[in-house]
């Protein structure tokens, strides 16, 4: 019990030694600042449906599934989400340049099946077991948002500084598979289930206005909340089912208006 006594004495006196702080807070020329962003994640998931696989199905299907752009989804957000980084370049003491953004590459190599063998002849019997295939995997998921801010200082508080701003959004994400089974039947006739890599592209881009401020706790130590007033993001795909055959695409258009919230914190150096 006294330690925690002692922990929550040290918190409270490490705050209000933050708090008795003056000056120094506003951003100047030259400055950079970097900031963890916490919200509904970025990379643009949804439509990223690979074609099946043809094999022996009868009814081979590509599906006509559209893109929706999952970062704007009513009544699902989670400030406890890391959902990347960013970084700001102050040309003015009220003009920055903002990056933000992450990537996932994610690859497992196929591996052909291995027929195995069972004998129930007795006292010789055999065993060898079958080996099923490893099914190729690729993935990519790209999000990067190239913007710019006007930062003003509140008239009330010292540490308050609201901004406004434009903000462009890129998305790219990416599924490949490729299933190397190959089947035998009775007769010794084989069936091939791919006949080359399969897979679906997503691409996404538009325009947002963004709006928000940022608390400093410290000199050089914030906190910040984002949200964008007005969004337009288009995103299309465009699924390959095989080699030499024909794709199809479907696209969305997403307008949004004070959605996107964010959460940050961050550090100026």
């Amino acid at each position: 019990m006294k330690k925690y006594i002692i922990t929550s004495a040290l918190l409270v006196g490490l705050l209000c030694n933050i708090l008795a702080q003056d000056g120094g807070f506003a951003p100047v020329a030259g400055d950079f600042s970097g900031a963890v962003l916490f919200g509904r994640g970025n990379f643009q998931v949804s439509g990223l449906d690979i074609p099946y696989a043809a094999g022996t199905n009868t009814s081979w299907t590509v599906s006509g599934s559209a893109p929706y752009l999952n970062a704007v989804e009513a009544g699902s957000n989670d400030v406890s989400n890391m959902l990347g980084v960013e970084g700001r370049y102050f040309f003015t003491d009220k003009i920055a340049l903002k990056v933000s953004g992450g990537a996932i590459l994610r690859a497992t190599p196929a591996r052909i099946n291995i027929p195995g063998y069972t004998s129930s002849s007795t006292p010789n019997a055999a065993w060898i077991p079958y080996y099923s295939a490893v099914v190729q995997d690729k993935r990519v998921d790209v999000n990067l948002n190239i913007g710019g801010e006007y930062m003003f200082p509140s008239k009330k508080f010292e540490r308050l500084f609201p901004y406004v701003g434009a903000n462009i959004p890129f998305c790219y994400g990416r599924r490949s598979q490729y299933d190397p089974t190959i089947t035998y039947d009775n007769s010794g006739n084989a069936t091939i289930t791919d006949v080359g890599e399969r897979h679906v592209e997503i691409i996404a881009f538009g325009l947002q206005a963004t709006s928000g401020f940022d608390y400093y706790l410290a000199e050089g130590f914030y906190l910040g909340f984002e949200v964008k007033p007005i969004s337009y993001v288009y995103a299309y795909n465009i699924k390959y089912p095989g080699p030499g055959l024909e794709t199809l695409g479907a696209d969305t258009h997403t307008w949004s208006f004070f959605s996107q919230m964010c959460f940050k914190l961050g550090f100026r150096f």
